[in-house]
């Protein structure tokens, strides 16, 4: 027991859900904390630990609602980098591909996630606004033909620096709508440069990220994949629109 749950949350949680907790608690313990210090001074992340995050078996599981707050406060107690890492990949950017991916989405890139054999980020925020940017996105998608051409720039994007594939937002100039995109790391026209000097989350990897139209046009590189909560709309599987619903 946490001796900050003071309403004893812990309690509601069943047998499997406190067992894993304790697991992932033994975890954090041995392995985060009494390294966290030194990789924030160096503002450098710890790779060697996504392979032990991968065998804590967390990613790509349903679990209500408890759990889910229960493991983000476990993570955020020994370091909050990297619970910010663990959020980025394993909630916003795998999340949005279970909910909002097609099928044939969802087999080719949720599997390797699970495994952390391949790592996700999610680009919203940009240069100038932050994540409440949906509304005035600059970031635009235009189709030519079977592909999408993206040109924009991302800021602040946690884990990009190494991710295997990033979520992408943004306005299809066709529509006007706000609309989601696979990029992946190697995809023509697609940088990420490493932010630095950061006094905060320095473990995190945060980047600026740019998209420019001469690139990013293959199918596979840049595949429309989730759905927008954005009041603007959102994509949908093989390029239908569909209506959006508002952020909460």
């Amino acid at each position: 027991m946490l001796v900050g749950d003071l309403y004893a949350f812990q309690d509601l949680l069943t047998d499997e859900e406190a067992a894993t907790v304790h697991r992932v608690r033994d975890f954090l313990s041995a392995e985060v904390a009494p390294i966290a210090n030194e990789y924030w001074a160096r503002a450098e992340f710890p790779s060697h630990l996504i392979k032990q995050f991968a065998g804590l078996g967390l990613a790509g599981v349903e679990r209500s609602s408890l759990m889910d707050g229960w493991l983000a406060l476990e993570m955020g107690r020994a370091d909050a980098s990297m619970a910010t890492f663990y959020g980025v990949h394993a909630g916003l950017a795998m999340g949005s591909i279970q909910e909002c991916g097609s099928p044939e989405q969802k087999e080719r890139w949720l599997p390797a996630m699970a495994s952390f054999d391949r790592i996700g980020a999610f680009a919203l925020t940009e240069p100038t606004g932050g994540s409440d940017v949906a509304a005035g996105l600059r970031t635009t998608a235009r189709r030519e033909g079977d592909t999408w051409v993206l040109d924009g720039r991302k800021r602040w994007i946690g884990n990009a620096t190494f991710a295997d594939l990033i979520v992408v937002w943004a306005r299809d100039e066709a529509d006007d709508q706000v609309k989601g995109f696979v990029v992946e790391k190697d995809a023509p026209g697609f940088t990420a440069t490493r932010i630095e000097n950061k006094i905060a989350l320095r473990i995190v990897q945060n980047a600026d990220i740019e998209l420019t139209g001469s690139g990013c046009r293959s199918p596979t590189g840049c595949s429309w994949a989730t759905r927008s909560r954005t009041p603007r709309g959102c994509c949908g599987r093989r390029g239908r629109v569909w209506p959006g619903r508002r952020s909460a």
